[in-house]
């Protein structure tokens, strides 16, 4: 009898063991890109190049250990959820298999990046009183290319979009042709790494961060991506950019989370920094906002631009002034103070909105950020100059 009961017990055991894969969960990577692959949306070859790249990232994992990978294993999990919630459709997977071959590809030889962001340039050599600290950004690049990743703990590396547009936006604002080559050569990368939801040409973050779920967008990473590409058209000859730059502007006509317009009343509109936040009013991105409408507006002629242009220029007029506490600017209303980086790029949109607006509210704003800038935080060259001529 025991011997019979042994037997069925090793016989429950072996079944359950071998019944596990059947009735584990499917993985949803994998899944995502069986359907992409059935609707005829991903083409098999492709679809074999990213099943290597997740093997590949997975491969790497499991021979880490440590913060290396911690690391690894957040972004394959970070690329796991979008699957699962089934977010991963075809247009996405170039900027999510890139990510996951990024990360292999950096955790495989090394460990976290330094932090090493200068900020701001006019924030450079100024000695302030206490102001909120702010941690410098550790930001990456790859050989070959020209596309910014960013080092945020505990989710891996992952494609800084803002940081991205801005690099390509100062490159297509030099007059080197070794720049503007290069602005080029990123534009090639960026352009397949958008995606189109309601009709808007997004550049999506691909990765969660203050209780946002991923794919989100941000009015001041479209911005630039608008700023960029209107400069883009003008650099290379390409007015067919113009329509790229208009269909990023559409985020400006549209409610989160397709669109980054939060409407105020009395015709204002709001660009929110955050897709998954319509509730936050953070200055920097309005502004940033619209300062590239008006570019794309004039080289376009557009008449949906000029609107979203004349909507976000108006909540500026009649807003801004809540930003400035006479001592210093706001980060964002209601919120707290703005570090100095910040506070420099208040002053700094705020000045470019002006000189294209020549908006009363905005440019009396603009100056009085600039006049609590140079009181409250002198240039340390200033400081001793000053002390050499006691």
């Amino acid at each position: 009898m025991r011997a019979i009961a042994l037997t069925a017990l090793l016989a429950a055991l072996i079944t359950g063991v071998l019944a596990t894969p059947a009735t584990a969960a499917p993985d949803p990577v994998l899944r995502a890109l069986q359907r992409a692959e059935a609707a005829g949306a991903l083409p098999p070859a492709q679809g074999a190049v990213y099943r290597q790249t997740l093997a590949k990232a997975r491969s790497v994992r499991d021979g880490l250990r440590g913060v290396r990978r911690r690391e690894m294993a957040s972004a394959l999990t970070i690329a796991g959820q979008i699957a699962k919630r089934g977010d991963l459709t075809a247009a996405r997977m170039p900027a999510v298999f890139l990510t996951l071959a990024r990360n292999a590809e950096w955790w495989a030889a090394k460990g976290p990046p330094v932090a090493g962001s200068p900020g701001e340039n006019g924030a450079r050599g100024r000695r302030c009183k206490p102001l909120p600290a702010r941690a410098r950004a550790a930001r990456v690049s790859f050989p070959g290319s020209e596309l910014v990743f960013q080092y945020y703990p505990g989710l891996g590396l992952q494609l800084q979009v803002n940081g991205t547009w801005a690099k390509a936006n100062a490159l297509f604002g030099s007059t080197n042709p070794v720049f503007i080559a290069r602005g080029a050569a990123l534009l090639n990368e960026l352009l397949p790494l958008g995606v189109l939801r309601s009709g808007v040409l997004e550049w999506e973050y691909l990765f969660p961060i203050f209780g946002g779920r991923p794919p989100w967008i941000s009015a001041l990473s479209q911005a630039t991506a608008v700023e960029a590409l209107t400069r883009a058209a003008a650099k290379l000859g390409r007015p067919d950019l113009l329509q790229v730059a208009g269909a990023g502007a559409g985020a400006f006509a549209f409610p989160p989370p397709a669109g980054v317009r939060v409407k105020l009343g009395g015709g204002m509109a709001w660009f929110v920094l955050y897709s998954f936040a319509p509730r936050r009013r953070v200055l920097n991105a309005h502004l940033d906002a619209v300062a590239a409408l008006f570019d794309l507006a004039q080289a376009s002629g557009d008449v949906h631009t000029k609107a979203a242009y004349d909507a976000g220029l108006l909540a500026a007029r009649r807003r801004i002034r809540s930003f400035d506490t006479g001592a210093w600017s706001k980060y964002s209303n209601p919120g707290a103070l703005a570090d100095l980086n910040y506070h420099v790029l208040n002053t700094t949109l705020a000045g470019e909105v002006c000189k294209r607006s020549g908006d009363r509210a905005v440019c009396r704003a603009a100056g009085s950020f600039a006049r609590e800038l140079e009181r409250r935080c002198p240039r340390v060259e200033a400081i001793e100059e000053a002390s050499d001529v006691l």
